[in-house]
């Protein structure tokens, strides 16, 4: 019974992936009002009540896309939050919490850069400037500890948390827009010990590169 039990419980969750996977890739190819339940189904191969049984509707299938991805979003804001250690080794490590999610997730962030900046195409609504607010609160809230305690030079935290974030956006940026030019992880982290030489304390005095 158990091992039957167990099947039944992995074909409904390979049922979910596959929808949600179909789902997203033809919101982003097609739109999603262009886009209708039985191409879904169709590409995951699966029939109509079973999404209906896990989504309810086309609209629940394009809200469980993103309150999943905006669920690990935070899962991974957490989880540095609650590490100790110094400030710059927790801003390295929160850049390549979301950007490791980044990357696992492209197909979903390109779907909500095609309707965050694209026509609306009749979504339903979602504040995708929450993951911005977020990014930032977390970016910010690290310098302003590396600035307490020293780490960092004395001045405006926001500034500082504004050219982390610009490190950040231009890595993601090479990954959605320039096929085979994207640096990863490395490159990520290159950058942001550049940024971070910038910024660290250094007796009151710029010292040069």
């Amino acid at each position: 019974m158990r091992s039957t039990a167990a099947g039944a419980a992995h074909e409904e969750t390979a049922a979910k992936e596959k929808l949600l996977n179909a789902a997203t890739d033809l919101f982003t190819r097609r739109g999603y009002s262009a886009t209708s339940v039985r191409e879904i189904v169709a590409a995951a191969g699966v029939t109509k009540p079973v999404l209906y049984y896990h989504f309810g509707s086309k609209e629940g299938i394009y809200r469980a896309i993103m309150d999943l991805t905006q669920e690990a979003f935070n899962v991974r804001l957490e989880k540095v939050r609650r590490r100790g250690g110094p400030a710059g080794k927790k801003l390295q490590s929160l850049l390549e919490e979301v950007f490791d999610l980044f990357l696992e997730r492209l197909s979903v962030v390109r779907l909500i850069f095609a309707i965050y900046y694209g026509p609306h195409q009749g979504a339903p609504d979602f504040d995708f400037n929450q993951f911005d607010e977020a990014f930032r609160k977390s970016v910010l809230e690290i310098v302003r500890e590396g600035v307490k305690s020293g780490e960092f030079r004395k001045g405006r935290a926001e500034d500082m948390a504004l050219v982390v974030m610009g490190t950040f956006s231009v890595a993601t940026e090479l990954e959605l827009s320039h096929a085979g030019r994207g640096i990863g992880r490395n490159g990520l982290a290159r950058l942001l010990r550049l940024v971070l030489n910038g910024i660290a304390y250094q007796g009151g005095k710029v010292r040069a590169q």
